[in-house]
């Protein structure tokens, strides 16, 4: 952010105000080091008062040099300061403190990087479901909308390993690049790559030849926003119906029905028991779609009535958020 930028600015010239006079005073007035700052906060203070040493042509044109100096550089963060207090610019720097100390505590997070329309969609997603994310963008319209919704945000390129690094992508569970150049995702990809070689990453692909290229240098999964659109177009006017249907699942339109993943856990009401023991329609009013097995990660659609669970494995279940959240206490 511009007012960080510049306080540091303020606060260097300050030091190295401080460490001229001190050297020039040093050297003038043959003063010790404590004598020698006395000079300079007195002399950049304008106080003028109870000078030390024997004074010399020298001495008292270094002196004019340092009030010119300090009443500049004073002046200049005396506005700056008012300016930001009058536009809130101060409070904004304690939002940030604050939002870098949330970051840093983050973990098994995701990193959405960019905040274009794709990501704006995510990150709704992402809030609807309380999952813990941080965004990555250089825009800055965008920076202050998601600062003031409490959205932690970055400012700063993704492509670059410290910006990555300050999102916490060593703890980070996975990561989305959004970014409106195929190079830049690439680069995005390749840099996250190389940091966590566990991360989950998703990548939006602008082309087919892109695609290929995110996927080797790191990608687990690709999209194109593009080809997707184009495609759920052409199945809306072909297969009406169908796409109707997937609207349900999907929760596009306003009805409850989710699709979502429950793991069988050690211990649990699931474990070692079969699909028809389980009563899982009975129980909960969920319909199981697939399980993934934890063994070999094979998918098994409509499973047959005798699959007998496994820990780790995964169901894949469609049915209403409550009747999700009993079969999930079932499982743990």
């Amino acid at each position: 952010m511009e007012e960080k930028k510049k306080l540091k600015f303020i606060f260097i010239a300050f030091i190295l105000l401080i460490s001229f006079g001190i050297l020039g005073y040093m050297y003038l007035l043959d003063l010790n080091f404590v004598d020698a700052l006395y000079m300079t906060v007195i002399t950049v203070s304008t106080v003028g008062f109870g000078e030390v040493g024997i004074s010399s042509d020298q001495s008292e044109l270094f002196s004019v040099l340092m009030i010119f100096l300090g009443v500049g550089i004073v002046g200049y963060a005396f506005t700056t300061f008012v300016a930001m207090l009058v536009e809130g610019k101060l409070v904004d720097l304690w939002k940030g403190s604050k939002m870098d100390r949330k970051i840093s505590a983050l973990n098994n997070h995701y990193i959405i990087c960019g905040s274009g329309e794709i990501a704006e969609v995510i990150i709704d997603n992402f809030l609807e479901n309380n999952l813990d994310f941080v965004v990555i963008t250089n825009k800055t319209r965008d920076l202050d909308e998601y600062s003031h919704d409490n959205i932690l945000v970055i400012e700063g390129q993704s492509t670059e390993e410290s910006v990555l690094e300050h999102a916490g992508i060593n703890k980070a569970k996975g990561l989305i690049s959004t970014l409106d150049t195929e190079v830049d995702n690439i680069v995005t990809v390749l840099t996250a790559r190389n940091i966590n070689r566990e991360l989950y990453i998703i990548a939006n692909a602008i082309s087919k030849a892109g695609s290929k290229k995110l996927l080797k240098v790191g990608a687990n999964k690709t999209l194109s926003a593009a080809e997707i659109s184009g495609n759920r177009m052409a199945s809306l006017m072909i297969k009406p119906n169908i796409i109707s249907f997937l609207d349900v699942v999907t929760r596009i339109g306003d009805v409850e029905l989710d699709l979502e993943e429950v793991v069988v856990k050690k211990g649990s009401y699931l474990e070692n028991i079969s699909l028809v023991e389980a009563q899982i329609p009975n129980k909960t009013g969920l319909i199981v779609l697939a399980i993934k097995e934890n063994t070999n990660g094979q998918m098994i659609f409509n499973p047959p009535v005798d699959y007998i669970f496994k820990i780790g494995d995964i169901l894949i279940v469609l049915g209403k958020e409550e009747q999700i959240e009993k079969l999930k206490y079932l499982s743990e």
